[in-house]
């Protein structure tokens, strides 16, 4: 007989079907510890029988700012918007339901570490006046690697 092991709400969805751990089942996890961070939930219990908060993310946002907005953690309103968006936008890469579509664990690294510049800064040192609670800037897209 096989068991899972793990943590619901963090086990990719691979995982699940296969019994199968690699790198990007944890590239998944940190993912959902990411989306964690971002909204203040939970990973499962808070969305409804079956729910998770991968599922629900998506659901609630659709790839647009407003949604996204809408789900942040309200400690992070006096976050800069851009940088709460990255983060957003990367554990969404990090959660994709089909491992190919993961980044790997140095992509992650590369992608932590390069935060980007504000859309709003004139100087280019990354300093920003817009945040979460003003937002003002427009939905950047998804970040590519």
């Amino acid at each position: 007989m096989s068991a899972i092991a793990g943590s619901y709400g963090y086990i990719a969805p691979e995982y699940a079907y296969t019994l199968k751990v690699e790198e990007k089942s944890d590239v998944y996890s940190f993912g959902v510890n990411l989306l964690e961070l971002v909204t203040g939930r939970k990973p499962v219990g808070e969305f409804g029988d079956g729910v998770d908060i991968v599922q629900w993310v998506r659901k609630m946002t659709d790839g647009n700012m407003e949604g996204v907005v809408q789900i942040l953690d309200p400690r992070l309103l006096t976050v800069p918007i851009h940088e709460v968006m990255h983060l957003f936008y990367v554990g969404m890469l990090w959660v994709e339901e089909q491992a190919v579509e993961r980044l790997t664990m140095r992509e992650v690294v590369q992608m932590l570490t390069e935060l980007p510049k504000s859309p709003n800064s004139k100087s280019g040192d990354g300093d920003s006046t817009a945040t979460v609670a003003a937002t003002t800037v427009d939905l950047p897209p998804s970040p590519v690697v």
